[in-house]
């Protein structure tokens, strides 16, 4: 028997089962300072698309908010996917964020668009409003705390195995988010409470310089992709794998935006996250 799990099968040496996923719910205080913050960014081009000048346009919303915020300096712009063959179809799926050296991130709830035209010479202008929230972290990330991931890769076909090892550089916790452009999944740590053999330890802690190859439990044969909808022969998933120095809860729905907000509410210097894209095709 086949269930489709979010586009990626569980599947055991006798048959592939649904894996249900439950979310951990503690009370957890965070140190972080939130700021709400509205702001404006335009953007002007001749050699783009009108989605690339919104897209630009919406960075420079997220820049100016940051600096409405107080973080002016060193501000870099990163997106929240993979870099890699189909770049606008991620645009529009996973949402980006900007990072800083001082240590903040920014999580935009809500994009309004103010004004869009053409001018006389051909060039789109585009200006955007965006609501967002800034996280201030009082620490920064910290280098000796990270992770290795080696055997993913960019194109998947259908019943193809996802296998992959992790090398930690320190101990801690590993989470593991699957992201589809409709909805999402934590793949690890599974948890079955119909199938116990089928669970993950969620308290595992992965040690130093300790290769892990997934998936970890030996009762699992193996994690497939699989394509559900029959109008389609590509589909997009990404990979986000979170890693802390301590176990802190998921708790909420599962989807980007509680993701993000999700990490970004963990300390800078107690996470480490890598994220990977991935097309899948029939």
């Amino acid at each position: 028997m086949t269930i489709p799990i979010n586009r990626i099968l569980l599947r055991s040496a006798s048959k592939m089962l649904l894996c249900v996923f439950i979310l951990f719910v503690f009370t957890k205080v965070y140190a972080q300072k939130k700021i709400s913050v509205t702001a404006i960014g335009s953007y002007e081009a001749r050699d783009l698309t009108i989605e690339e000048v919104k897209k630009k346009a919406i960075e420079e919303a997220k820049h100016n908010a940051m600096v409405e915020a107080g973080i002016s300096e060193n501000v870099k712009v990163s997106d929240f996917l993979y870099t890699f063959e189909d770049d606008e179809k991620f645009s529009d799926i996973f949402q980006s964020f900007i990072s800083t050296e001082t240590g903040a991130d920014i999580i935009v709830e809500e994009v309004r668009e103010l004004k869009k035209d053409i001018n006389e010479f051909g060039n789109i202008l585009i200006e955007v409003e965006i609501d967002a929230v800034i996280i201030k972290h009082k620490e920064k990330a910290d280098p000796a705390f990270n992770f290795k991931v080696e055997g993913i890769r960019e194109v998947y076909y259908e019943n193809d195995p996802l296998d992959f090892t992790l090398l930690p550089t320190r101990n801690g916790y590993l989470k593991i988010f699957n992201v589809a452009e409709e909805d999402a999944i934590i793949l690890y740590p599974n948890f079955d409470p119909d199938n116990s053999y089928l669970t993950d330890d969620p308290e595992r802690i992965f040690l130093k310089n300790t290769k892990v190859s997934f998936p970890v439990n030996n009762m699992i044969d193996g994690y497939y992709f699989e394509i559900i909808n029959d109008n389609t022969n590509k589909e997009y998933n990404l990979l986000i794998f979170v890693f802390t120095k301590e176990d802190y809860p998921f708790h909420d729905d599962i989807n980007v935006t509680n993701i993000m907000s999700w990490i970004f509410n963990i300390p800078l210097d107690q996470r480490a996250v890598q994220q990977f894209g991935i097309v899948l095709r029939k």
